[in-house]
């Protein structure tokens, strides 16, 4: 068995491993002291069979390679993820809380588009700078690119609009507010009830089957203008391969 789950081995059970840092999470995930089935629970999904998390079974690891926190300046390379299947046989990964799709914490990126949205684009790469030790980790593109997606995400999705409800007036007042209130915790409910994190753009509904065979009702297809030849048995003089008269019987 892994992570503790062996007869007489010593445990350390803590509830809040993918609510914490990346820092916290990385060292009790290397360490292996924790139960594997408290991070099942912790992340909140379910067995879509039996209801319940009881019977999560661990499915492997993968690795994130770096992430970085834009606002303390750490850099996290070969994150770990776990991998739970469940006796329906579905399969599930076990995000921590600022994980996404970027190569960003959730929660620096966020912050880093509040002050964009209150100081500007250079009052936002100049105080990544200075976070970084005056090394540029983020360029001018990206920034743009993370601001448009973090005020999209907030301004289109039903879902993250419900989350993001405020009396502020401005988008910065409202993204600062928010970010008072958020917790890690808050972040690993809403990707197990949404199937992703609060800055990753859903998934497009996948396209219908199109299949070449003939379906009733639908329309035949057209016959090909030159209809294949009549199969021979190996070694059957043809015309189309050979030159003059076959040869006579």
């Amino acid at each position: 068995m892994l992570f503790g789950d062996s007869v007489g081995e010593p445990h350390t059970i803590i509830s809040s491993i993918l609510s914490s840092g990346l820092t916290v999470y990385l060292a009790v995930i290397n360490s292996g002291g924790f139960l594997f089935l408290d991070l099942v629970l912790e992340s909140g999904h379910l067995c879509p069979k039996c209801g319940t998390a009881e019977c999560a079974k661990y499915h492997g690891t993968w690795f994130r390679k770096i992430i970085l926190d834009l606002c303390s300046g750490e850099s996290f390379s070969n994150v770990p993820i776990l991998r739970a299947i469940f006796c329906d046989g579905s399969t599930i990964s076990l995000f921590p809380a600022e994980l996404w799709r970027g190569k960003t914490t959730i929660t620096s990126a966020l912050g880093v588009v509040s002050i964009a949205l209150k100081e500007g684009l250079e009052g936002a790469m100049q105080w990544v700078c200075d976070c970084n030790g005056g090394e540029e980790v983020i360029s001018e593109r990206t920034l743009r690119r993370l601001i448009k997606r973090s005020v999209s995400r907030f301004s289109v999705d039903a879902k993250a609009l419900k989350f993001f409800q405020s009396t502020a007036k401005t988008l910065s007042e409202k993204f600062e507010n928010f970010l008072t209130y958020l917790h890690r915790r808050d972040l690993v409910t809403l990707r197990s009830q949404w199937g992703y994190s609060i800055l990753d753009i859903p998934r497009s509904v996948k396209a219908p089957d199109c299949s070449s065979y003939p379906q009733p009702g639908i329309g035949q297809p057209h016959p090909p203008q030159n209809p294949p030849s009549e199969i021979l048995p190996r070694g059957t003089w043809s015309a189309s391969y050979r030159r003059g008269r076959p040869p006579d019987e």
